[in-house]
């Protein structure tokens, strides 16, 4: 086995894991316990990120409910939901939904047992552009010193909508406009409607219609942009000129490979699509999955210009001095083809779709095999026929424009996925993918095969380490939920008389900001501060114009940021400031000098 490839395979490896545990979801969830005069209660605080809005318990005539499922030990728990606010839904033009902004509670009244609590949470996230499902679960234990140190209502800004949460006064907390309609629930969705085709003589109502039009669909499939520079690229640039004992030998398995991989894509996505019932093409709803398309995509194309040697998926015509490509590096290049023409199928098996994904598992995996052998089947024509090798262009400098023009079109399909993916997510990718660059142009000028082996283990492991330093930083998120809030002017105004209060002034535009949220001012770390003086901590968001936060900056003797302004209940009227950057100590020290001594909870 050549000595190189197991290390670059395991740093690709590294890379695509490590993006694909990036699960960042546009929504904070807390789960804190309220004391109350009517008894006691676990709330689950759900705060969409700024621009996104979950649907409430009751939608409207549009959206996905918002439900929580609790136990407690092995009792279920009632949930009292708030009224949503009627807005236009924003994915629904016409339409009137009710949603949830801002900082919403969901009630779950607790018996006088103690014991562990299990929620459950789903909801259906919204931006004015994509919609991003979410499955949340969490548990704590209820005991008598949990009980004893939870919240007051007067801690709370939100318990006033307990008494709208109770069923007899939703109808008069937020009633649904005349001209809407509460939707059945989604189960029953499934039997709602008898639907008509306009053309049904072009509808596919058996294996026998459908396998003839799979074959079809899947030869035409190599003719898609989506996957046509892939497949010409391999076609020539696999044609092994150093084998020069048997070319046809080597061509053959070369297209061999190529096929089997297309075929084996087609039928584990069908096992897939069996096994779960997710619909085609689904993969790209999952922001995880995009993230790292996007960046394998993004390395394929820094490989066309000479800035890495990708082991398994080089589309080089002239690899790197010692690589040379075998059945292996052809079966991957299969897969990742059919992978690219994945979004550019619909027009062609939409029909063929349609009636398979909702047969049993044995007749989509026939009917997306099919669509895999029409796929391969030029390429085991030439697996059969290798003397057709002659009718290929010969080599030379027009194959560097080609790979060059190629890489350009895997940019542009870098960009198309970075499209996809919910608004927060992309600046950190894009951050990341810059990563990747650098690594990449390390990886492939210092760490070449033209360089001794030690030399060349030094700067590979070097850029695999910055890569996953930068991974971490850009795309893991912290596990531990985030204790700021949005800034709120009222709830402002009411707090910093009676409670510990943290501003925090930032921006996306800002890195001295963003630095201090991921060594500072971390999830981890706030959360600490939060719970040892009972503080309440606000994140001001500058990032777009904000004249009621730019006023308050002002107000602080401030122009620029970041800033932290660390407000005292004794001190209301002179909060004591950090600028630019500071300290984990520096934080300490202050919040000590401002906060120490306060009874708990002020």
């Amino acid at each position: 086995m050549r000595n190189w490839t197991i290390p670059i395979t395991l740093g690709l490896v590294l890379l695509l894991a490590t993006a694909a545990m990036a699960a960042e979801e546009p929504v904070d969830i807390n789960l804190v316990l309220v004391r109350a005069p009517e008894g006691n209660f676990a709330v689950l605080e759900l705060t969409p990120h700024p621009g996104w809005h979950a649907y409430a318990n009751t939608p409207g005539p549009s959206g996905f409910p918002t439900h929580v499922d609790a136990r407690l030990n092995d009792t279920q728990l009632a949930a009292l939901y708030p009224p949503g606010i009627p807005t236009p839904d924003p994915l629904s033009p016409g339409a009137t939904a009710l949603l949830y902004t801002g900082a919403t509670p969901i009630f779950l009244a607790l018996p006088q047992t103690q014991g562990e609590l299990q929620v459950a949470v789903r909801m259906l996230l919204c931006s004015d552009t994509t919609c991003q499902p979410v499955r949340r679960k969490l548990q704590t234990r209820i005991t008598e010193a949990a009980l004893a140190a939870a919240r007051t209502p007067q801690d709370t800004p939100w318990w006033d909508l307990y008494a709208h949460s109770l069923p007899e006064a939703k109808p008069q907390a937020a009633p649904v406009p005349p001209h809407t309609t509460t939707p059945p629930e989604p189960r029953a969705l499934e039997s709602a409607f008898t639907v008509r085709v306009f053309d049904p003589g072009l509808e596919v109502h058996s294996l026998g219609a459908a396998i003839p039009l799979a074959l079809l669909a899947g030869f035409i499939l190599n003719l898609m942009p989506c996957v046509l520079p892939v497949i010409g690229l391999k076609l020539r640039g696999l044609m092994p000129t150093a084998h020069k004992d048997s070319p046809s030998r080597a061509f053959r398995v070369h297209n061999l490979a190529f096929a089997a991989g297309i075929i084996s894509f087609f039928c584990i996505l069908a096992l897939a699509i069996g096994v779960t019932g997710m619909a085609w093409g689904q993969i790209f709803q999952n922001p995880n999955a995009i993230t790292a398309l996007a960046i394998l995509v993004f390395l394929l194309a820094m490989s066309l210009f000479g800035l890495i040697s990708l082991p398994l998926l080089s589309l080089k015509a002239k690899p790197q001095p010692g690589y040379m490509p075998g059945p292996i590096d052809s079966f991957t290049t299969g897969l990742l083809a059919t992978l690219l023409a994945t979004p550019c199928s619909g027009p062609f098996l939409g029909g063929v779709l349609a009636w398979a994904l909702i047969q049993p598992t044995l007749v989509i995996v026939t009917v997306l095999a099919c669509v895999g052998i029409g796929m391969a089947s030029p390429y085991l024509v030439l697996a059969a026929a290798p003397g057709l090798m002659r009718i290929f262009p010969r080599p030379g400098a027009w194959m560097e424009y080609l790979e060059i023009g190629l890489g350009f079109f895997l940019l542009g399909t870098t960009i198309y996925l970075l499209g996809l993916l919910p608004q927060d997510r992309i600046l950190p990718t894009l951050a990341f993918l810059w990563i990747c660059a650098f690594c990449a142009w390390v990886w492939g000028h210092w760490g070449g095969l033209h360089q001794p082996t030690s030399v060349r283990l030094f700067w590979r492991g070097t850029a695999l380490m910055v890569a996953a330093l930068g991974a971490w930083i850009f795309l893991v998120p912290t596990t531990t939920p985030n204790p700021w809030q949005p800034f709120d002017r009222q709830r402002f105004e009411t707090l910093r008389h009676t409670t510990p209060l943290l501003l925090d002034f930032t921006a996306d535009w800002c890195p001295n900001c963003k630095f201090l949220e991921k060594t500072v001012l971390t999830a981890k770390a706030s959360t600490a501060i939060a719970q040892r003086y009972g503080a309440v901590l606000m994140r001001v968001d500058l990032t777009h114009e904000d004249p009621q936060a730019m006023e308050l900056l002002a107000a602080l003797g401030s122009r620029s940021i970041p800033v932290l302004a660390i407000f005292s209940p004794s001190r209301p009227q002179s909060p004591l400031l950090l600028r630019d950057l500071f300290s984990q100590a520096t934080l300490e020290r202050a919040l000590e000098q401002e906060w120490e001594g306060l009874p708990p909870n002020q």
